[in-house]
């Protein structure tokens, strides 16, 4: 098995783009409008699911476009996995604008072991397996620059814990930063992030497809990352100033009695249930 194999399908996939085909929107998931479904997203599904049944014999698939665990996140820390957001802004991509991306996260026993990032926008690949970082176009994190936002992702629906912290993580944001960005795709608030042009990121209860590849690569370049798994949803934090990331998950934990655990390589995930 070769994580860099299933890159180069994925990127063979995204070669397809002219067709407008795959702009076609298939279905809107939970009456919200922001989640759709496109013939693009079903055939990067696809093409993960063949990987699995072809190169990963014993793997199970959990993918936001189906094969999805019936035991919660919970069983992602037995077993093999392969964990694949097929296309992180599906939105964006159905409308013709910037920011998305195809995801994976291999994990083994609950240890991200391998992950696949793929932004075919800017004609990258991020593979990371056996200890090793491979990037299509290698670049190094800068320092954030004075002027960066901060890239913060929440769902549509929290609850009334969460929309608490929500209203004094945006305080905060304002108080140390230069505000807000979204995209509507945490894989390019992340990527962004790495590149230096957000301060921090802040994956709010989201789920665990949209930023659980990114680990590994937050630990490979050393960026200060906290993380909540618990039984249905993903929060990570990570950013160049360890206080902002600190401050940050105590504002969560705070209202959401929640704690956080650091990203860390060959760590197991811990997974509250």
């Amino acid at each position: 098995m070769s994580l860099l194999s299933l890159a180069a399908q994925v990127c063979n996939v995204f070669g397809a783009d002219g067709d407008n085909a795959l702009r076609m929107v298939q279905k809107v998931k939970d009456d919200q409008a922001r989640d759709v479904v496109s013939a693009l997203d079903q055939r990067l599904h696809a093409t993960a699911a063949a990987y699995v049944v072809d190169c990963m014999p014993g793997c199970s698939l959990l993918s936001e476009e189906g094969a999805a665990s019936g035991d919660g996140l919970a069983a992602l820390a037995q077993g093999e996995w392969l964990v694949v957001d097929p296309l992180d802004g599906s939105n964006n991509y159905v409308l013709s604008l910037p920011g998305y991306g195809f995801m994976a996260a291999h994990l083994v026993d609950g240890v991200v072991a391998g992950s696949v990032v793929v932004l075919p926008e800017h004609d990258l690949y991020l593979v990371f397996e056996r200890g090793e970082l491979l990037i299509s176009q290698p670049f190094a994190p800068p320092a954030a620059a004075a002027s960066a936002p901060i890239y913060y992702a929440y769902p549509p629906r929290l609850s009334e814990a969460g929309r608490r912290a929500r209203a004094e993580l945006l305080d905060l944001v304002d108080r140390r930063s230069a505000g807000l960005y979204r995209y509507g795709s945490a894989c390019i608030g992340a990527y962004n992030l790495l590149r230096g042009r957000h301060r921090a990121f802040i994956g709010h209860n989201v789920r665990v497809w949209d930023a659980l590849a990114y680990f590994p690569l937050l630990d490979w370049f050393r960026l200060p990352a906290r993380y909540h798994l618990g039984a249905s949803g993903l929060t990570l934090i990570a950013g160049f100033d360890e206080e902002f990331v600190d401050e940050a998950c105590a504002v969560i934990s705070a209202n959401e009695a929640i704690t956080f655990e650091a990203v860390a390589r060959d760590a197991k995930l811990v997974i509250s249930t």
